[in-house]
């Protein structure tokens, strides 16, 4: 049984983590945090700061999010460009000096112990479905 509670707990993590980055992406209106592009001309995705891999519990939070293009968050074979995944001191020395209290807070939460269960990943899937609805509902009223 714990087995399969692991792995419905990394199921939920993960919609979470998807949702969490459709969030930051429309709270941030499409547009890359690093250079400004936004979409339609460019594809924007939303890029951890804290590694979801080491930082499990940081990993669906929406402030170890950012809307970055695909150039600023991946780069490409030829990029130019520094990108979060390529460069990643040179991107971190930026995130630093541009939200210099943002990463204080973020790498004080990294050093904290957060036991990810079920209940954690459902608590945290709630609040962010509240926060997508409130997106929705207030889009649905600039239309108007």
């Amino acid at each position: 049984m714990r087995k399969r509670s692991k792995l419905t707990s990394e199921v939920v993590r993960k919609k979470c983590v998807e949702l969490a980055k459709k969030i930051v992406r429309r709270q941030h209106n499409y547009t890359c945090e690093f250079c400004g592009k936004r979409e339609p001309n460019v594809k924007t995705h939303g890029s951890h700061i804290f590694s979801e891999g080491i930082y499990r519990s940081m990993s669906a939070d929406l402030e170890n999010i950012l809307c970055l293009c695909f150039t600023h968050h991946l780069g490409g074979w030829n990029a130019k460009e520094p990108s979060w995944h390529k460069n990643p001191i040179e991107m971190t020395d930026w995130f630093k000096e541009k939200f210099p209290a943002r990463y204080k807070t973020l790498k004080e939460k990294s050093r904290s112990s957060v036991q990810c269960d079920l209940s954690f990943w459902e608590n945290k899937l709630k609040k962010l479905q509240q926060i997508w609805n409130k997106l929705e509902k207030k889009e649905r009223l600039v239309q108007f």
